[in-house]
């Protein structure tokens, strides 16, 4: 009997928790055929980028529960199929809160925001790249003009421009 109840409460845990991550399903599905990198950021990672300290970028991640950012081929960007992500999240309930369009450069915000659980799924093009990402938290979005103002160069840490190379184990090392 004690082992039903215990297999009971577990089902109905891993039940609560696979809202969260079914989310961001629809971009992971897609960045998998189509991701050139992808990089994954928590409060943590994304305060240890931030080499000057800026309080105002501390405060503005802090709500950050996950975010994941992924890279996209030159395919994606050719055939504009991220366009497909977009309407794989209106379809489960996204709305949009920002789009831009024109020339180069394509930007797009959905979110889903409920009393616990906030969401958001973006996708950016420009003419030499396409990215897209998924947050899971919390972030003031209306202290983002106040961050850019603050920023300085090397304020924060280019993650996306860092070179693979230097990081694989050179075998003269030994």
């Amino acid at each position: 009997m004690t082992s039903r109840i215990s297999l009971i409460i577990l089902i109905l845990l891993l039940g609560l928790f696979r809202p969260v991550t079914g989310q961001e399903q629809p971009l992971k599905d897609y960045a998998d055929a189509h991701k050139d990198k992808k990089f994954c950021f928590y409060p943590s990672t994304l305060r240890m980028i931030n080499i000057k300290k800026n309080p105002d970028f501390n405060e503005l991640v802090s709500g950050i529960e996950k975010l994941l950012v992924y890279t996209l081929d030159s395919t994606a960007k050719a055939d504009q199929s991220y366009t497909e992500i977009i309407k794989s999240y209106q379809e489960i309930g996204f709305e949009e809160y920002a789009s831009a369009y024109g020339g180069e450069t394509n930007f797009f915000l959905y979110g889903k925001e409920e009393a616990e659980d906030n969401q958001f799924v973006g996708v950016f093009k420009n003419d030499d790249e396409v990215m897209a990402f998924y947050m899971h938290g919390n972030i003031a979005w209306q202290s983002i003009p106040k961050l850019l103002q603050s920023f300085q160069k090397g304020d924060v840490m280019n993650i996306f421009t860092l070179n693979e190379k230097q990081f694989e184990n050179d075998p003269d090392d030994k």
